[in-house]
């Protein structure tokens, strides 16, 4: 478990790396006012139909299948497979897109909408295709995964990155002198980065013998296994997506600045979350599926329960880093150009909400995988959609007292209603996780995570009373002197109060749960 997530985290930190390079150029060029805020709610429209069809539903619903059809049939009937749900996806995204695509531009025809909001539609129309390569892609990093081929699939987003970077360099100068019109070159990037993400994975597919081949066959018995599980994921995904959805939108309520604020705090989480949380859950569902497929439930069971340890040692002090040193991190890699010391300060009050949900977001990445890896998708979109309706009640509630941190705070309330309603149904329908022990394991983390948190709050401290946020070298300062302090801390103190765990972990065997 620790080798292959580590192959993913590690491809996954490039990514995400560069992501905040990504975020950091994007800062500085579009800043956090409306533009900004009318790109990131623009990607949210196909971002949503990519986790739909994409990486989220179609990846739950097709690898467990996927990688039955491998350990009962082969290789061969594996290959049949995989090329009838390609050709059943293409035909579907193709036609999808079409018609969104014919929709919007009715839209700018018709000259009712303001320019703001012509603005989110001409961007949703040029990025929509987007979604074509990226659910193909995400495909094909299925297949990959379900042959514990890890690395290469993971590192695709790195790909997509440096073309959105580039983009802002290469293709914006090239659409106009403003800001509105300079944007449309982001749209052409995150277009174009979907391409490369598909075209990258091609040659390791060859290389592990998929020859691809037209099999539009709509009663093949994958494309109906597929289609029958996708149909729930699909409404859980559109759950979750509509809780990013609900949140962007509310956000223009309260400021032009909220929706923006929000996705940057979000990028910061996912530095963590992707390096350790998303790679662990992409490396869980291959592997829970191929038990599953063997009924080997005791060691199903153990596999979840060395997952959980694992999680918490890592993103139970991520949370608590990311809340005390929320403002110099935003400070130090977004405030230039546009993005200013209010933007900063805006920013950091959402991470410092956003990230107490760190934990269950990935908590419930894994549960929701061991539900999916028994072909059972209704029971996590049925919990989805609670958490949906619990998230605009919180929403609702919060947003008017504490603003872009209450709809923050709201996401992370439903996040922790997600992932303990799974863990209790996982729980009664395979027995004990061993919910004792995890607790255990967590009160023992969370307490030396809180010495940390002593720690960094006192370099901190020390350091800001010494230099002024002004400079690049201070700023660094006050950044990563604290996170390492931080770092060196917390390990003392974990191998004081939770050595097993962290011992388990660094030999490579993680306890069992």
């Amino acid at each position: 478990m620790v080798r292959s997530t580590g192959a993913l985290g590690a491809a996954t930190m490039i990514s995400r790396v560069l992501g905040l390079v990504r975020e950091m150029v994007y800062a500085s060029f579009m800043g956090q006012g409306l533009v900004a805020s009318a790109f990131y709610y623009a990607f949210t429209v196909p971002n949503l139909f990519r986790r739909l069809l994409g990486e989220g539903a179609l990846s739950a619903a097709f690898v467990p299948v996927f990688t039955e059809k491998l350990q009962r049939e082969g290789k061969e009937s594996a290959w049949r497979a995989a090329n009838a749900v390609a050709s059943a996806l293409t035909v579907v995204l193709v036609g999808l897109t079409l018609v969104v695509v014919g929709a919007l531009l009715g839209a700018l025809a018709w000259a009712g909408p303001r320019e703001n909001q012509r603005l989110v539609l001409r961007l949703t129309a040029t990025m929509f295709p987007y979604m074509i390569f990226v659910c193909l892609a995400a495909l094909a990093m299925g297949i990959l995964n379900a042959l514990r081929h890890f690395f290469v699939p993971a590192f695709s987003p790195v790909l997509l990155n440096i073309v959105l970077i580039g983009s802002v360099f290469w293709f914006c100068p090239r659409f106009g002198d403003t800001l509105e019109t300079q944007v449309m070159g982001l749209a052409l990037g995150v277009l174009l980065g979907g391409v490369v993400q598909l075209a990258y994975q091609m040659p390791q597919l060859w290389r592990v013998g998929w020859r691809p081949h037209w099999n539009l066959h709509w009663h093949d018995e994958t494309v109906r296994q597929v289609s029958k599980l996708l149909a729930p994921g699909v409404i859980g995904v559109i759950a979750y997506q509509i809780n990013v959805i609900v949140g962007r939108t509310l956000g223009f309520f309260v400021g032009d600045y909220v929706p923006a604020a929000l996705n940057n705090a979000d990028r910061l989480m996912e530095l963590p979350q992707g390096v350790f949380g998303v790679s662990l859950a992409t490396y869980m569902l291959p592997a829970l599926a191929a038990i599953a497929a063997r009924g080997a439930m005791d060691e199903f069971r153990a596999e979840i329960g060395r997952a959980l340890r694992f999680l918490l040692v890592i993103t139970v002090p991520a949370t608590v880093g990311l809340v005390v040193l929320g403002e110099p991190i935003v400070r130090l890699l977004f405030e230039r150009g546009r993005f200013t010391a209010e933007s900063t300060a805006h920013c950091a009050y959402a991470l410092q909400f956003s990230a107490l949900g760190l934990t269950f977001f990935s908590a419930t990445s894994i549960l929701a995988r061991a539900f999916y890896a028994r072909k059972d998708t209704k029971t996590p979109m049925k919990i989805a959609v609670t958490s949906m309706v619990a998230n605009i009640a919180f929403a609702l509630c919060l947003m008017w007292p504490l603003r872009e941190g209450g709809l923050a705070l709201a996401n992370s309330l439903s996040a922790a209603v997600n992932a303990t309603a799974l863990f209790v149904l996982l729980r009664r329908r395979i027995g004990s996780l061993h919910g004792r022990e995890l607790a255990s394991a967590a009160a023992r983390i969370a307490l030396a995570a809180l010495v940390m948190a002593a720690a960094c709050w006192a370099a901190h401290g020390w350091l800001a009373a010494r230099l002024t946020p002004d400079t690049l070298p201070h700023n660094l300062a006050l950044a990563l002197v604290p996170v390492a302090v931080g770092v060196v801390v917390y390990f003392a103190a974990a191998f004081v109060l939770a050595g097993g765990e962290l011992r388990a972990i660094l030999r490579g065997r993680p306890t069992a749960g």
